[in-house]
């Protein structure tokens, strides 16, 4: 039972209280009101022998009216209601302020419409060194290039082309193992596959250029030169072997013209020469080594 219940029970108890305690003193009064008047006609009559007013009725007067005073203001009284405690409202949210965005800022934020992704074709491997199908190209690697019997690298070597030699393109290009392949044809019993570069360093050139001395074997009816190292000279001899007697020695570079041979005789293969001055004589081709007589293509 909360407050507010006890309180209002107090309220209506005191109320029935001043009711009961206003009847009694009014019918005190009304009795005292009574004896009073007789009183008073008895002084009227006797005015020698006044009697005082009684001291009880008195007392009692004043006790009713004090009770009557202080629970009348114990009348009832509508019951207060609790006063709620105030809810907290919550603040509402403060908008943030927004930059104004100038037309430039539109523009720059515009976003870009993305295009779909096109296809490009495929590179077509270029032939380096202007190669064309069915024309000549020279072997321009320092020292040579294998030939294949297929274009890759780990197809089974079918020879070598010293550098410089000619050959005839015959199938190709074709890519693989990382090099651009040539079918090639040197027109003398050797073909393949070749190389033609490692993206670096070309090894296979269309443009053929003056002829010089290449790194072939000697046919019958070549041009050759003297390819002998540098500061030595080639022995022109009157028979094919090295005890003949020397006809002349030659510098590197001379030029001869094949007019008989091979022989092999000590290890050598040696061929007739005759210079276009008439010198005539054997000359051995090479060793394991060097080459000493190279054909020039």
């Amino acid at each position: 039972m909360d407050f507010s219940m006890q309180l209002e029970r107090c309220q209506v108890y005191c109320f029935h209280l001043t009711i009961g305690a206003r009847l009694t003193f009014l019918a005190a009064f009304s009795k005292m009101a009574t004896r009073f008047t007789q009183l008073s006609s008895m002084n009227s009559d006797h005015n020698h022998n006044r009697h005082p007013f009684p001291r009880p009725l008195l007392v009692l007067f004043v006790l009713l009216a004090g009770v009557s005073l202080a629970c009348g203001s114990f009348a009832p009284r509508p019951a207060s209601q609790p006063t709620p405690w105030p809810t907290p409202t919550s603040r509402p949210p403060t908008a943030t302020p927004t930059a104004r965005v100038q037309p430039r800022d539109i523009a720059a934020v515009t976003p870009t419409p993305e295009l779909a992704p096109t296809q490009e074709p495929l590179p077509t491997a270029t032939p380096a060194g202007n190669v064309q199908m069915g024309q000549q190209a020279r072997i321009v690697a320092r020292t040579g290039l294998n030939i294949r019997s297929e274009p890759s690298t780990a197809a089974a070597l079918a020879g070598r082309f010293g550098a410089g030699v000619l050959v005839q393109l015959i199938g190709g290009p074709t890519e693989a193992d990382g090099y651009l392949w040539w079918q090639v044809d040197d027109l003398h019993g050797r073909a393949g596959w070749v190389a033609a570069g490692d993206g670096t360093d070309l090894w296979v050139n269309g443009e053929i250029g003056e002829p010089r001395p290449v790194g072939r074997a000697v046919r019958p009816g070549d041009t050759v030169a003297v390819t002998v190292r540098p500061g030595l000279a080639l022995a022109v001899r009157y028979e094919p072997s090295q005890s003949s007697i020397t006809v002349r020695r030659v510098v590197r570079n001379t030029q001869f013209e094949i007019i008989g041979g091979p022989v092999s005789v000590d290890d050598y293969r040696w061929w007739k020469v005759r210079r276009a001055d008439g010198l005539t004589g054997w000359a051995a081709e090479g060793d394991s080594e060097t080459r000493w007589l190279s054909p020039i293509e």
